[in-house]
Order: structure tokens, then C-alpha cells, then sequence
């Protein structure tokens, strides 16, 4: 029988796949012009948020580790807090790009961190939390606050094209 400690560890993973299944899920069958698409009231797309997930669990796990983060450099400038798609300087990654990051990020974190879940961090998050146990839950809930946005634009979409059919 597993220790409680590893239960929990794998209960964690399990739940990071489950949740990105849900994220790629919700833009499954989307194209490119969708994923660009901003509705009024909106500052980013589809893309943005999609790209802002992948960096900002990058991020989390990372940074509090002092350790290299693996996403590609400009995506910074692409995709983090603060950034939106009327300020793009460059080309953002294709769709396709970004579902195949998201996939593969899951197994990324569990080989680069499952067997160090309960590792503490070298200080104290300002949420305070210590590890990165601690921390996935939080990169969670913010995948999950851009999947509502992403469900959101999905159905300004398909408000448009109902209008735009009339």
C-alpha cells in the first residue's frame, strides 16, 4: 500500500491532467481566426489566455526554485501578466503549438517535480505557501479562472456568427 504522502502526490497529478484535459477540451475544433478572435469587453483571445496558462504554471513551479523555466523566452512577451494581443510585437505561436505545450507540460511537471511535491521552496510564497504541493492547487484555480474566459469568448463566437447568419 502507497504512504498517504505519495496518495496525495499522485492525486495532485492526477488532478493537473484531468484539469488541462478540460482546458484542450474546451478548444478542441477551434481555428486560428477564432482563437484571435476578441470579443467587445474582452483584452485578450483565446490564444493569449491559452499561452498565459502554459507560462504562468511554468512560472510558479520555477521561479520558486530559482531553476530555468523551459518555456520558450518570448513567450514573456507574449503571453505574461500584462500583456495583450493589440501589443504583440511578433508572430505568436500557432494553435496547434500551444495545445502540443499544454499536453506535453503535464508530463513535463510530473517527471521534473512529481517526486519533489513535498521539496520546500526556497522562501515562502506570498500566499505562504512552502512547497510545491502547496503551490499546484494555486496554478489550478488559475488555469481554471482562464478556461471560464476561454468559455466565455467561445460564446461571444458563437453570438457573432448566429448575428452575422441573420
Amino acid at each position: 500500500m502507497k504512504e498517504p504522502l505519495t496518495m496525495k502526490n499522485d492525486i495532485l497529478l492526477k488532478q493537473l491532467a484531468a484539469f488541462r484535459h478540460n482546458t484542450l477540451s474546451a478548444v478542441e475544433g477551434l481555428n486560428e481566426e477564432e482563437a484571435d478572435f476578441i470579443p467587445e469587453g474582452f483584452n485578450n483571445n483565446i490564444r493569449w489566455n491559452l499561452g498565459h496558462i502554459f507560462l504562468d504554471q511554468y512560472d510558479w513551479l520555477y521561479h520558486k526554485v530559482r531553476e530555468d523555466n523551459p518555456a520558450p523566452i518570448h513567450y514573456r512577451e507574449l503571453f505574461g501578466y500584462g500583456t495583450k494581443p493589440e501589443n504583440w510585437q511578433q508572430t505568436p505561436p500557432t494553435l496547434q503549438e500551444l495545445r502540443h505545450r499544454l499536453m506535453e507540460q503535464v508530463q513535463v511537471i510530473e517527471e521534473q517535480f512529481g517526486h519533489r511535491l513535498q521539496q520546500e521552496l526556497d522562501e515562502p510564497t506570498e500566499l505562504g505557501m512552502n512547497t510545491f504541493a502547496e503551490v499546484l492547487p494555486r496554478t489550478f484555480y488559475h488555469e481554471g479562472l482562464h478556461l471560464g474566459t476561454i468559455l466565455a469568448i467561445k460564446k461571444a463566437i458563437h453570438l457573432q456568427k448566429q448575428t452575422e447568419a441573420k
